[in-house]
């Protein structure tokens, strides 16, 4: 299901039938709730697993595997190099956000990398590359990877915790299909508070919290 059909479906349900051409929620509007939802829902699948199997971890099927992505000309020092990723990751356990990341070069591929807490970056930070090795740890929507191995002429493929393409309505929407219901009930919610809220039309710089 893409998200366009998953938003349509939502409006929908929230006007009852085919929303206008006029309707007060637009398509950008869901979408943006829409990504809130997917981190609770992923935040739900995670703390699930915790209670049902004892193990922390997340369903596959909250994964996208993302290739092709460059690595930042200015590099942050000779041995550490910056990829941005499509989103920053969700908020979970170290190596839950991003699950693997590997380097793709002529006809190579490097091993997968070792996430690092921020802790040992800092242990890390005074000590040499290790051989063979590439290291990495998140900041933001950044990956910094620390390496012996120049990495410029390498593009770097990364598997992460995403629900698929947010900028791309048409993009297929990564959500197990038992967490949908969870999504709907949030984004409805939020909605609903939004359409409830009344509009200030005096201007006059005062919250109307009626």
């Amino acid at each position: 299901m893409t998200r366009k059909i998953f938003i349509e479906r939502i409006l929908r349900q929230i006007y009852n039938g085919q929303p206008t051409d006029d309707s007060s929620i637009t398509f950008n509007q869901v979408n943006q709730w829409l990504n809130d939802a997917i981190g609770l829902a992923v935040k739900k699948n995670y703390t699930d697993g915790i209670q049902m199997d004892g193990i922390a971890y997340v369903n596959n099927s909250f994964y996208t595997t993302y290739t092709n992505l460059d690595i930042s000309a200015e590099t942050v020092d000779n041995v550490t190099y910056s990829v941005e990723l499509p989103q920053i990751p969700f908020a979970l356990g170290k190596n839950e956000g991003v699950a693997t990341l590997q380097f793709v070069g002529d006809k190579k591929t490097s091993q997968t990398a070792i996430p690092l807490s921020m802790n040992q970056v800092a242990y890390i930070d005074n000590m040499r590359p290790i051989q063979n090795k590439i290291l990495y740890w998140i900041e933001g929507k950044n990956i910094y990877a620390k390496s012996s191995i120049p990495l410029t002429s390498y593009k770097a493929t990364l598997r992460m915790i995403s629900g698929g393409d947010s900028g791309d309505l048409a993009s297929t929407l990564i959500i197990p299909d038992d967490y949908i219901p969870l999504i709907v009930e949030y984004i409805k919610g939020q909605l609903a508070f939004e359409r409830s809220r009344p509009i200030d039309a005096s201007n006059d710089g005062v919250d109307n919290i009626n």
